[in-house]
């Protein structure tokens, strides 16, 4: 993109060419008057304005929409998470897997297995498996099924 477009010089002479912006910088034509005029093209959704080096990739567990002229990105909800520069919607950012005792809801999040259930780590189901028939478990404390124990 040019730097000057139709401009003239300081010493009022008219130009026959324009100065190119650096790489990966633009200006309106007719706009530019010096480098300093030119301005970062729009970054692609996942990457965000870095003023020194241009376009980055946002920071796991962050999303940017596509022609981000931003100098950063959206985090994530908190609990959800995104791998760096995959995140281009906010539904990109998905919820962490749940912990040991937990099911994974899809509106709230981790939330304790009921009563005479349990789950294992990184559970990502919606459930927890029921414990066997006349073995019980307190609700959130089931962890493996070996946790469930005979009704006293």
């Amino acid at each position: 993109m040019p730097l000057r477009q139709g401009g003239s010089s300081r010493s009022g002479q008219k130009l026959s060419s324009c100065n190119p912006c650096p790489v990966g910088k633009v200006v309106a034509a007719g706009s530019g008057t010096q480098e300093s005029d030119c301005d970062w093209n729009p970054c692609a959704a996942g990457q965000y304005v870095d003023q020194s080096t241009g376009c980055q990739n946002c920071p796991q567990d962050h999303w940017s929409p596509a022609d981000n002229k931003l100098s950063s990105c959206n985090p994530c909800p908190v609990g959800k998470v995104v791998a760096a520069g995959s995140g281009t919607l906010e539904s990109d950012c998905d919820w962490n897997p749940c912990a040991a005792g937990k099911y994974l809801d899809q509106s709230t999040g981790c939330q304790n297995c009921p009563q005479d259930h349990w789950s294992p780590a990184d559970n990502e189901f919606s459930s927890c498996n029921a414990c066997p028939v006349g073995k019980v478990v307190a609700a959130g404390s089931g962890t493996q099924k070996s946790d469930c124990d005979w009704n006293p």
